[in-house]
């Protein structure tokens, strides 16, 4: 069960509202196949368990493996079998056709996501665990099979002897029937007297269309008229008893199929408790699955959780403005964020003061961190990096927004100031606060002063808290308290326009001026505010732009002399692996010369024998057949001391991994799938790799060692490979990138290739659209390094790899 949210995540302007996360929830729950699952989704509430949240987090990471490296997973409908469980619970209560069908569809399915899980209980332990209580029914869902034609909802005549019987004769009686009508209408029509040629039915019986001026000429049963009443439908005498035969006989066969249908509802009434337990467990799969498919489309990872409050996001992303549209994916920027630690230290960073432009993100950066903290509670992935570090908040508290109310006679002061005091009243230590422009709304001092009072004891009481403000007085407070720190989001002072990129340690400058002016504010009104704000206001301002400015710099610096370091480093590992190619050389060359020298060997040993036979033979003395002797084995003994010289084996592709180092590549074994390692081992032999586009920490004991393991991943440079074939050429694998981020790969890999002395390389942009292959072309053409380029050759990947020649 899940526990009950908090009063305040409950209450209308609590937590899940305010960051969202119902919205989360619908884009969750439109993802589920059966509408019990939906249910359960929109139900989903945060949880305090540890063991409760990881094994949630493992059980989702499990089912986005499956979708992502394994067949497909035989889930493709799952319908709401609660009112036909309903049913079968009332003795003697017969199914729809169409709740038969239904149910023994589901039994198929049931059956099918069993035996895939099982099949793969190693790779998806917990899924199988869930799936392991799966009842196979096959015999039910034949039965049902047998007897009702899914296509069309109606019984097969095959259900039963009795039912196929009966509608045989019921179509000889409809066959004698209409021969005889058939006859009938020939001789009115002669007369004139049908309005049309035809044999219909009303009320199940056979009917003629009979011309209302002619009703007494015709002796028969009328059973309607048309609505002009122009036409009687009229049932002739004749054909009366034909008629009532045939009546007869579908009575007969309705009861022969509510007979069927009890049958088989009885066959799953015996299985109540099974079937229950089965649509419980598929259920609880889908739950997983949609979180799995919603994991995909965010991109998202699991977070480590962390019981110290540490907080840390890397890569972190607004899921909203993620899924709003696939042309804002693109420029929704990556929040780094890092708050809080281990208790023991009571310097700990744990409430953070944000600062900085209007509209430039701050509220946000707020929000993401509370609805992404929300969602690893309910035990979803995140749009972050799988090293992002997530605490178990006991409670979640948010007041962002204004909440004025005429009704209770509460001002935008007073009911922020309210929700203050609701604040102070129930936070404690383990707690998330999230307070947007804290102490706005009333006089800046007194405001300033009350947001540093309450900031002051949510750090003593050790409360995760995060602030926005324009407050400068905040801003000093974040910088003469313990605990407490500054930061800020960018600004581009040259295109007056916020970057949304949150800078951790820095205040940041309101640039209230440059935007008004930016909005079209009069020139004059704008410099009369510069002068009114105080010389003193405007330096702090001056001097918090010029060090963003610098803060900047240092930044590309430091981006530029990363780049550089990875490139140095890349060259370094691609001349080692030729050293240790031409090693691997020599030593193969060493032993083909042993080899020869033991050949010669064997030759001489065998020639030293026959002469020692031959002296024997001629009784030559012992000394110096002893003498012989001594000379072969002096020679062998030199000959296995050059062979121990020689370097050791390297280890074989499929042994055990002792260690790990960043950029090797590894074989995954659980998955089957070759991963990169991006980080050393933790304390507990847990390994960070990248598959794709999925990061996980796996045991450092189902990695094996790749037999192209002689490759670097670099974070930002593309891979070159070499390996000991002189014929085979570097290249880099361009395929699922979009086109602006294959070029960058396209150029940094041709430097990378000069550097390295390669004359050609091969870039793998497959054949699909051809749309990537020809702005590559287009780059190629501009591109000073390039010599020429042409398709690679057939077999070799033709159109699908494009070959350049470097000058």
């Amino acid at each position: 069960m899940n526990p009950p949210l908090p009063a305040e995540l409950e209450n209308d302007f609590g937590a899940v509202q305010l960051l969202e996360f119902d919205k989360i929830l619908e884009q969750l729950a439109g993802v589920a196949l059966c509408p019990i699952s939906v249910e359960q989704i929109r139900a989903l509430r945060p949880s305090n368990e540890a063991d409760q949240i990881q094994r949630r987090l493992d059980e989702l990471t499990e089912m986005r493996a499956a979708l992502d490296f394994d067949e497909h997973f035989p889930l493709s409908s799952l319908p709401d079998l609660r009112p036909a469980l309903q049913h079968l619970r009332i003795a003697n209560r017969s199914l729809e056709i169409r709740q038969l069908i239904e149910l023994a569809q589901f039994l198929a399915g049931a059956r099918r996501v069993r035996g895939y899980l099982l099949a793969r209980r190693e790779k998806y332990p917990l899924l199988a665990e869930i799936a392991q209580p799966l009842t196979p029914l096959q015999d039910v869902e034949t039965a049902v099979e047998n007897a009702i034609n899914v296509t069309d909802g109606s019984l097969k005549d095959s259900a039963s002897p009795v039912l196929a019987r009966l509608r045989k004769e019921i179509r000889r009686a409809t066959t004698e029937a209409r021969e005889r009508l058939q006859s009938i209408v020939k001789k009115l029509a002669a007369r004139d007297m049908l309005q049309e040629e035809v044999i219909t039915f009303r009320d199940g019986r056979l009917v003629l269309m009979l011309k209302d001026e002619y009703r007494h000429r015709v002796p028969g049963l009328v059973h309607d008229e048309s609505a002009s009443g122009r036409t009687l439908f009229v049932e002739p005498m004749e054909s009366v008893e034909m008629n009532n035969r045939i009546r007869q006989l579908q009575s007969a066969e309705r009861e022969e199929i509510e007979r069927i249908l009890l049958e088989l509802s009885n066959r799953l009434r015996l299985h109540l408790p099974k079937v229950q337990e089965n649509l419980t467990r598929l259920v609880q799969l889908d739950v997983i699955h949609a979180k799995a498919h919603f994991s995909r489309q965010l991109d998202g990872a699991a977070p480590q959780l962390q019981k110290d409050g540490r907080l840390k996001l890397v890569g972190a992303r607004h899921p909203l403005l993620l899924l709003s549209s696939k042309k804002a994916r693109a420029q929704v920027v990556a929040l780094d964020l890092e708050l809080g630690g281990s208790k023991a230290l009571a310097d700990e960073t744990v409430t953070l003061i944000l600062t900085g432009p209007n509209a430039g993100g701050k509220t946000v950066t707020l929000k993401t961190v509370g609805l992404l903290s929300l969602m690893v509670l309910c035990g979803l992935h995140i749009p972050a990096q799988p090293d992002s570090q997530i605490p178990i908040f006991r409670r979640i508290f948010v007041d962002i927004g204004d909440r004025q109310s005429i009704e209770e006679d509460l001002s935008t002061f007073t009911s922020r100031l309210a929700r203050l005091v609701e604040i102070l009243r129930q936070t404690r230590e383990g707690d998330l606060v999230l307070i947007d422009e804290i102490g706005s709304g009333t006089d800046p001092e007194a405001g300033a002063a009350l947001a540093i009072a309450v900031l002051q004891e949510l750090t003593r009481r050790r409360c995760t808290t995060i602030v926005t403000t324009h407050h400068g007085a905040l801003k000093s407070f974040a910088h003469e308290t313990s605990g407490v720190a500054n930061g800020s989001m960018a600004f581009d002072r040259d295109t007056l326009r916020p970057t949304y990129q949150f800078r951790p340690g820095v205040p940041g400058a309101s640039y209230a001026f440059e935007i008004a002016e930016r909005l079209g504010l009069q020139k004059e009104v704008v410099e009369t505010a510069s002068q009114l704000v105080g010389k003193e206001k405007g330096n702090i301002e001056s001097l918090l732009a010029e060090l963003e400015a610098k803060l900047a710099e240092q930044r590309q610096s430091a981006e530029k002399l990363k780049l550089e370091e990875t490139r140095f480093t890349a060259l370094a590992k691609l001349y080692e692996e030729r050293v240790n190619a031409l090693k691997a050389q020599e030593r193969e060359l060493k032993q083909k010369a042993l080899a020869e020298s033991e050949a010669v060997l064997q030759r001489a040993n065998a020639a030293v024998e026959k002469a020692i036979r031959e002296i024997r033979e001629q009784a030559a003395s012992r000394e110096a057949i002893q003498s012989a002797k001594q000379e072969l084995q002096a020679v062998q003994k030199e000959i296995a001391q050059e062979k121990g010289r020689l370097p050791a084996e390297a280890p074989a592709a499929d042994s055990p991994l002792q260690e790990a180092r960043p950029g090797m590549r590894v074989k995954w074994l659980k998955q089957n799938a070759v991963a990169t390692v991006l980080e050393l081992p933790d304390s507990s032999r847990r390994v960070l790799v990248e598959v794709g586009t999925l990061r996980a920490r796996v045991p450092l004991a189902e990695l094996r060692l790749h037999e192209a393991a002689a490759q670097t991943r670099l974070d930002s440079l593309p891979k070159i490979s070499s390996t000991d074939a002189p014929a085979t050429l570097p290249e880099i694998d361009l395929r699922g990138m979009r086109v602006d981020e294959a070029l960058t790969a396209v150029d940094k890999f041709l430097d990378d290739a000069l550097l390295a002395g390669w004359n050609e390389v091969r870039l793998i942009h497959g054949k699909g659209t051809g749309a990537l292959r020809q702005s590559i072309s287009n780059f190629l053409k501009k591109h000073p390094q390039t010599q020429r380029f042409h398709e690679a050759a057939m077999g070799e990947g033709d159109y699908g790899v494009t070959v350049v020649e470097l000058k």
